[in-house]
């Protein structure tokens, strides 16, 4: 047995899947104080024993073995969990095999294992959520160099008269500022679920979505393109970011058609403890 555990922003997903990779057993606790939340994590590796463990955090995160704080927490959002020892507090209760990496990492780790782009050399995964962030895997081997990438912080060139205020702490326009679930309700002063699908926000939200899309697909050339999130999932977005993105390439690249290029994760919101399990048996391996 595998276990995998996905830390979200808002909830952990801590599961044991057997040795194809079906999920026998799973708890959800929400994110709260991370002593708290690893007891729980802990505790229930325990009482459902596995061979190793893969991990996929929100960031950012240290993901360099050479590094002092390899497997911590970094200056994330999130306050309790800043310069948390995540791995650290992982190994101290369970002496076990583990891999590490991004919650985006292992869900585009997952896609690209068994889902979306299994039959791709190149993917691009990305989350349009609570915030955004993205991962990229090249010939089996996610992108990273002193540290995975932070694809929700990119400049995206704001809409003409666009003046409204960034929901990211740190830049006034990158892709998480502007598009991320919680900057669509600064912009509307509602929920997205609780929008109608043909408010003028989402038509904004595209434009600005196929912007960071398009600036991907210029340095990386993805073969595929797999978007998820609360806001990416919105009735009839992912038809207006295709529509978007198209207008925007202006026949310089060949580009694949965009309703095969810009799609959404096969594994839905397994793909990062399916992620997890790949991790989990490649760490048992190298050890």
């Amino acid at each position: 047995m595998y276990g995998s555990i996905e830390l979200g922003g808002t909830k952990i997903r801590c599961a044991i899947l057997d040795e194809i990779g079906n999920i026998v057993k799973e708890i959800r606790v929400e994110t709260k104080d991370p002593e708290e939340n690893m007891k729980d994590v802990v505790d229930f590796l325990k009482k459902n024993p596995v061979e190793s463990i893969g991990i996929g955090a929100f960031g950012p995160i240290d993901v360099d073995k050479e590094s002092k704080t390899y497997g911590f927490v970094l200056e994330t959002p999130k306050k309790l969990w800043r310069n948390f020892d995540l791995l650290g507090s992982i190994k101290k209760e369970l002496n076990l095999p583990m891999g590490f990496t991004t919650d985006v990492g292992a869900s585009g780790i997952g896609e690209y294992r068994y889902g979306a782009s299994k039959d791709k050399r190149s993917s691009l995964y990305l989350t349009i959520g609570t915030g955004v962030g993205g991962s990229y895997i090249q010939d089996g081997t996610l992108l990273q160099g002193f540290s995975h990438p932070e694809m929700g912080h990119i400049e995206i060139a704001r809409e003409e008269g666009d003046e409204v205020e960034s929901f990211c702490d740190f830049h006034d326009s990158c892709f998480e500022g502007l598009c991320a679930g919680p900057a669509l309700e600064l912009r509307t002063g509602q929920r997205g679920e609780n929008l109608d699908k043909d408010d003028p926000a989402f038509d904004i939200l595209a434009k600005y979505i196929a912007k960071g899309l398009m600036t991907y697909t210029m340095i990386l050339r993805p073969h595929i393109i797999i978007i998820g999130g609360g806001v990416a999932n919105k009735e009839g977005m992912i038809e207006k970011i295709r529509r978007e993105f198209e207008k925007l390439d202006n026949h310089y690249i060949d580009i694949p058609n965009a309703d095969e290029y810009i799609v959404f994760p096969e594994l839905g919101n397994e793909a990062g403890l399916i992620g997890g399990y790949v991790l989990a048996k490649e760490a048992l391996k190298e050890e």
